[in-house]
């Protein structure tokens, strides 16, 4: 194990994921850097997950939630649980090289003002091939930093980044005592994107350590779900925009957020595509609630405008 100034916390929210867990576990316990917990959040599988992690890794901590809660609850049920100064989110589709958590252990030791750091995260068949080296959110639109590149050493020097996709991201603990954890309203997608932008307002910073390398089976959890995919990504985007755009760019974007409902009930009322609506009755139910959040945001802001238009408008004078 190790002290709790070193201890690592590896936090890994599971739902059906038995055909992930041998090589994810396996590489965990390989790694170079030996202070290293490990919290399995099982969100209510119906497969043999817990069986397999109880037999086959029985010194693994499993918390059992009674049913699919989603990312965002699952990883602060397992952080809450937690010992470590450090806090490595992993997806379970993952698998990390051994020096993968030591490297991103250095870079956020030696720098206190960096709240998260982010490893290279490759495909697990196509490992030539780039799926996020971080997360960038210009104009507020989510996305993944490199994603579909051919690795060919473009992203091979650390850098700043805006933030961590937290399918495999290390998190200072006190970083997050700071901001808050992922907010369990979003329960899945641009939770990691909200979390972000709540520790750049609050002036932490974040780091991309190309050393850690990191195979990811991309969407390898969420294909058995597009709908529910969809469905908090379109929920989510929304509230991101309520909660962490300060007033004066939200004023510049509520002309187009507008339009864009415009459209989406123009198109959906015609179809009358039901699943679709109670979607959009979930995200407006909850913008008071949001918009309660923003302020708590807001009077806890650090930076200013120039900072912030670093990250919101890259390359803007």
């Amino acid at each position: 194990m190790g002290d709790t100034a070193t201890l690592v916390s590896v936090v890994i929210p599971n739902w059906n994921g038995i055909r992930f867990l041998e090589r994810c576990l396996e590489a965990i316990y390989s790694q170079t850097y030996p202070h290293v917990e490990v919290i399995f959040v099982d969100n209510g599988s119906d497969d043999e997950s817990v069986p397999f992690v109880k037999s086959r890794f029985p010194e693994i901590r499993i918390l059992g939630l009674p049913r699919n809660l989603g990312f965002a609850p699952a990883i602060n049920r397992g952080i809450a649980d937690a010992n470590g100064a450090f806090i490595l989110t992993l997806n379970n589709d993952t698998e990390m090289a051994a020096g993968c958590v030591a490297a991103l252990v250095e870079a956020l030791s030696r720098n206190t003002q960096v709240g998260s750091c982010a490893p290279k995260i490759v495909g697990f068949e196509s490992p030539q091939v780039i799926v996020n080296v971080g997360i960038e959110s210009p104009e507020f639109k989510p996305a993944d930093r490199g994603f579909g590149e051919l690795d060919s050493g473009q992203y091979d020097e650390p850098a700043e980044i805006f933030g961590v996709n937290a399918g495999a991201g290390l998190y200072r603990k006190k970083m997050l005592d700071d901001v808050g954890l992922f907010d369990e309203d979003f329960e899945s997608y641009y939770e990691d994107v909200d979390l972000a932008w709540r520790a750049r307002l609050a002036g932490w910073g974040c780091l991309y350590v190309p050393q850690a390398i990191c195979r990811h089976e991309f969407g390898g959890t969420s294909k058995a779900r597009p709908f529910y995919t969809e469905y908090h990504i379109f929920k989510n985007i929304i509230w991101v925009h309520v909660k962490d755009l300060p007033l004066r760019y939200f004023r510049e974007k509520i002309a187009t957020l507008l339009k864009q409902e415009i459209v989406f009930w123009l198109d959906h009322i015609r179809r009358w595509d039901t699943k679709w609506l109670r979607m959009k009755a979930h995200t407006y139910i909850k913008l008071p609630k949001m918009c309660l959040k923003r302020r708590r945001i807001m009077r806890s802001r650090r930076i200013d405008d120039r900072e912030f238009e670093k990250w919101y408008r890259p390359g803007a004078p």
